[in-house]
């Protein structure tokens, strides 16, 4: 029996699709629809011995068996956790994370950055223009969503977490402070989170009217933390443009391949 070209494990919408794209390249291809690894997996890999296998975004729920991981020639993943670090290790492979491919990279926070503002229009909260909004963290999401929103006549600050986040912030005319610094009930009335860390604390959690958190489990409010108006949005591609988001996953995993 010939050997699948492609295992994609996860059950994000754009996982599913890329296989479907995946496909329509000519390759031969496996979806596993769920966010873990069990005996299953083990079964499917050693039965089906793929050349390729692609692990979701956050590490599989699980662990591979000893000497099942072997079967595969290539290993791509979004992020790896201690566990699933060994493991690969053990296995003797060298991991190619796409979360980590430029092109990826931005191609995924301008989709990001749109799906929220689908999301934010399709939940009623009101218009974005006239409004103040703090943007925490400037990386290439914070980037893309504080361009957005302000294109889009919004009032945007931006909270840096380094001096050459706040340099670059500061070149292309927004509003200011670094972590640490400035009240931060000054920056915005509505604040969207891309730092994928636990740092906002009640009092200032309560400085905003609504807080968006875009970055992964387990948000940005620091633990015992609340506020209502809270929301913690993961997965904004797959969520609102699965068909978009899995062409250019599909494509940087082809690219990453080659």
């Amino acid at each position: 029996m010939s050997r699948r070209d492609w295992l994609i494990i996860g059950s994000d919408a754009r996982f599913a699709k890329s296989a479907d794209f995946l496909k329509q390249k000519g390759f031969s291809v496996l979806h596993d629809p769920r966010d873990c690894w069990d005996d299953r997996t083990d079964t499917l890999l050693l039965s089906e011995k793929p050349m390729r296998v692609v692990l979701p975004i956050h590490p599989p729920d699980g662990s591979p068996a000893r000497g099942t991981l072997e079967k595969a020639d290539r290993l791509f993943a979004g992020r790896l956790d201690a566990g699933w670090q060994e493991a690969v290790k053990l296995a003797g492979k060298v991991p190619r994370m796409y979360l980590e491919e430029e092109r990826f990279i931005w191609e995924n926070a301008s989709l990001t950055a749109e799906g929220f503002l689908a999301g934010f229009y399709h939940s009623g909260a009101g218009p974005v223009a006239g409004r103040k909004w703090a943007v925490a963290g400037y990386g290439r999401v914070g980037k893309t969503t504080a361009r957005l929103l302000r294109a889009m006549g919004a009032d945007v600050s931006v909270l840096a977490r380094s001096p050459a986040q706040t340099a670059e912030a500061l070149t292309e005319g927004f509003r200011t402070t670094a972590f640490g610094g400035l009240d931060l009930a000054d920056q915005g009335e509505i604040l969207v989170n891309t730092i994928p860390a636990q740092w906002l604390d009640v009092p200032e959690a309560f400085s905003y009217s609504r807080i968006y958190d875009l970055a992964s489990a387990p948000g940005c409010l620091k633990p015992g933390a609340v506020h209502e108006y809270y929301r913690l949005l993961p997965a904004l591609p797959g969520r609102f443009f699965p068909d978009e988001a899995a062409r250019v996953l599909s494509e940087a995993l082809c690219r990453m391949d080659s």
